[in-house]
C-alpha cells in the first residue's frame, strides 16, 4: 500500500477524534487527520492521498448530518480505498447500520474496506466511572491495532445487509430534524463567564456572542461540545438537559493511572455492554 492516508473525522466531544489519532499511530502511514465542520469545503481533495478514512459519532442510529452532507462532496479522478469508522456510547447492533446512508454515497467513487463500531465513554445521558473509561480505551485501542493491519493489507469485507435494522436508522433520522428545533431552546444562566469557549469550538458555527452571552443559531446538531465543555456548566440543553454530561473525561490521567485496571471482568460490566464486549473477546482470541 503506498504512504498517504487521510482521515476526515468529525467529533463533538473528542471521543472519536481520540479513535482517529489511534488509527494514525497504528497505520504507520503519512496520515493527515481533518475535522469535518460548517467549512468542510475548504477540506483537501482525497485524490492527493491513497488510503481515506471516514469517522464520526452514530447519533440515533444514523451519522450525523454533516457528515452526510461532506461525503456527498468528495470525488475522485480514480477510485480510492476507504474504511469507515464510528463511536458510541454503547454496542448496540443498531449502530452498524448508521452507515447505510453514507456508504451508498461514498461507493461510486470509493472502494470500502471495512467498517468498525467503537464503544467510547458517554457524552450523553451518564458519566462513565474511570474504570469504565479505560476499559473502554483499551479495548478501542486494541481492535484500531486489529483492524489497522487488515486495512493495510487490503482485506476487503462484505457489507452486512440488515433490513430491520436500516429501518430504524432511517425512522431514527428524524433526530436531524429535532436538533435544528431544539436548538431554539438552549440557553445559558447566570453562571456563563462570557468566556466565548463554546462560540469558538461549535463545529457548525451554530453560537454567536451577543452583549457577551451566547445566542444559539438553527444549525446544531446536537453535538453538545459547547455544554459538555463549558468550564461553568452554564449552558442547558432544552429538553435534553436531564441527560447532559459536562465536562472532559481526562483520558492522560486515567490511562497512565495504574490503580485502574485496563479491564473490567464480563461478569461485572453493565448488562447493556456485555454482548459487544463478549463478540470482541471472542474475535480477539481468534486472531
Amino acid at each position: 500500500m503506498d504512504s498517504r492516508c487521510i482521515i476526515y473525522v468529525f467529533s463533538g466531544t473528542g471521543n472519536t477524534r481520540l479513535v482517529a489519532e489511534r488509527y494514525r499511530k497504528e497505520l504507520q502511514l503519512d496520515t493527515e487527520i481533518m475535522e469535518i465542520t460548517s467549512s468542510y469545503k475548504s477540506l483537501p481533495s482525497p485524490d492527493y492521498y491513497d488510503l481515506v478514512g471516514i469517522g464520526y459519532p452514530v447519533h440515533a442510529f444514523n451519522p450525523p448530518e454533516i457528515v452526510v452532507k461532506f461525503v456527498k462532496t468528495l470525488k475522485v479522478a480514480t477510485k480510492k480505498k476507504l474504511f469507515i469508522f464510528h463511536t458510541g456510547g454503547e454496542g448496540l447492533p443498531f449502530n452498524d447500520s448508521s452507515s447505510i446512508q453514507i456508504r451508498r454515497i461514498l461507493k461510486k467513487n470509493f472502494s470500502i474496506l471495512s467498517e468498525r463500531h467503537y464503544v467510547m465513554p458517554y457524552n450523553m445521558i451518564y458519566r462513565h466511572s474511570d474504570e469504565m473509561v479505560r476499559h473502554m480505551v483499551t479495548y478501542m485501542q486494541k481492535l484500531v491495532k486489529v483492524h489497522a493491519v487488515a486495512i493495510r493489507a487490503e482485506r476487503f469485507e462484505r457489507e452486512q445487509h440488515m433490513p430491520l435494522r436500516h429501518l430504524i436508522s432511517s425512522i431514527f433520522r428524524i433526530e436531524w430534524v429535532y436538533a435544528q428545533k431544539q436548538s431554539r431552546l438552549m440557553k445559558v444562566n447566570k453562571d456563563c463567564s462570557s468566556c466565548g469557549l463554546c462560540a469558538r469550538n461549535c463545529p457548525m458555527n451554530n453560537i454567536r456572542m451577543v452583549d457577551g452571552h451566547p445566542v444559539f443559531m438553527k444549525n446544531c446538531i446536537l453535538c453538545v461540545r459547547c455544554s459538555f465543555s463549558c468550564p461553568e456548566n452554564a449552558i442547558s440543553i432544552g429538553l435534553l438537559e436531564g441527560w447532559k454530561v459536562n465536562g472532559p473525561y481526562d483520558f492522560k490521567r486515567i490511562l497512565s493511572d495504574e490503580t485502574i485496571p485496563e479491564s473490567i471482568p464480563l461478569n461485572e460490566l453493565p448488562f447493556l455492554y456485555r454482548g459487544y464486549y463478549r463478540r470482541l473477546n471472542k474475535m480477539l482470541k481468534e486472531i
